[in-house]
């Protein structure tokens, strides 16, 4: 497989009211092309932030730093114009909440076809014929009588299929869809988890995933990256990084699971302590005031993010959970 994007040392700052404030601290990742890469970390762990940059979306004053390269440029730095050219027909977004991201008084059809118009420069007749045909890509019954419909019609797991329709219907190479299926049901994820895997099968469609849900990563990711604090505190194959984590944020992450198992009544293992907020984040590694395998070296030293394996990486001192 060949890279389709390589970002290097992103690094994003917000203006607030006191001061300059990092969210997302020196991440560096690849996604190859047709590969689904997840991005997996607590809520306020710059998992959103980090995606909405490459995409310039973020509010007024924000800085960032480092390199996105995708298709011999850098998304970092591209121009209002160019950056017209590439958002929504080379990259495009599907976001958490899709009757937000959807117009309320915007009919389907007239929300497909502006897209497919704006970025194809279809007549009205291709871009109706378009539409449907994007429908019928995501599974909408009836797509027909669906295009003369209003997104508050519509269930949940139908308003993110149509907003998936609306991102895929430049051809886009790369989509990006930030915790798509936190707001559905479990039947309804599966559905949603389905049919992007169809989507990156049939179209060779590359995918970056983020989700809080290590369980929705496990069907369907090829490679994972944890964030904490703002940095990439470990990745790898999804396999491998869920079977035999090494770091142990991580590990504390798939203990906090459900066991589909456990006897009822049984206490689930919540991690100890809250997530630092950016203003107050500690010294060294971010994770050594929850962390029960700290070293002096954890609380004052930030480890870098280096390999351990061929395809793993991993930012700890300690290591406490390498193959013997």
């Amino acid at each position: 497989m060949s890279t389709l994007l390589d970002v290097q040392g992103l690094t994003v700052t917000l203006a607030t009211n006191s001061g300059p404030m990092t969210i997302v601290d020196d991440v560096d990742y690849a996604v190859e092309q047709g590969q689904v890469f997840g991005v997996a970390g607590e809520s306020g762990s710059g998992k959103t932030i980090s995606v909405l940059a490459l995409m310039q979306l973020l509010p007024a004053g924000a800085q960032t730093s480092g390199r996105a390269n995708y298709g011999g440029q850098d998304l970092l730095s591209l121009r209002s114009r160019a950056l017209r050219r590439v958002r929504g027909a080379e990259l495009a977004m599907v976001f958490q909440d899709p009757l937000t991201s959807l117009h309320p008084m915007l009919s389907i059809g007239k929300q497909l076809t502006e897209h497919v118009r704006s970025h194809e420069g279809a007549s009205r007749s291709a871009a109706a014929k378009r539409a449907v045909e994007l429908l019928e890509e995501v599974r909408i019954p009836d797509p027909e009588h669906a295009l003369h419909g209003f997104p508050h019609q519509f269930s949940g797991g139908m308003r993110q299929r149509i907003a998936i329709a609306i991102a895929l219907a430049a051809r886009p190479k790369l989509l990006i869809a930030d915790e798509p299926t936190t707001a559905l049901d479990v039947t309804v994820q599966a559905g949603i988890l389905r049919l992007l895997d169809r989507l990156r099968r049939e179209n060779g469609l590359s995918v970056i995933l983020i989700t809080h849900d290590l369980g929705v990563m496990s069907s369907i990711a090829d490679e994972v990256a944890i964030f904490y604090a703002g940095r990439i505190v470990e990745s790898g194959p999804t396999h491998d990084l869920l079977t035999a984590p090494r770091h142990p944020y991580t590990r504390a992450l798939l203990d906090a699971l459900p066991h589909p198992e456990a006897a009822e009544g049984t206490a689930l293992i919540a991690i100890p302590g809250s997530p630092p907020t950016p203003r107050a984040r500690p010294s060294g590694c971010a994770f050594h005031p929850r962390c029960p395998y700290a070293s002096d070296q954890s609380r004052v030293e930030v480890p870098p993010l280096v390999a351990v394996s061929e395809s793993r990486l991993l930012a700890c001192h300690v290591d406490p959970f390498r193959p013997a």
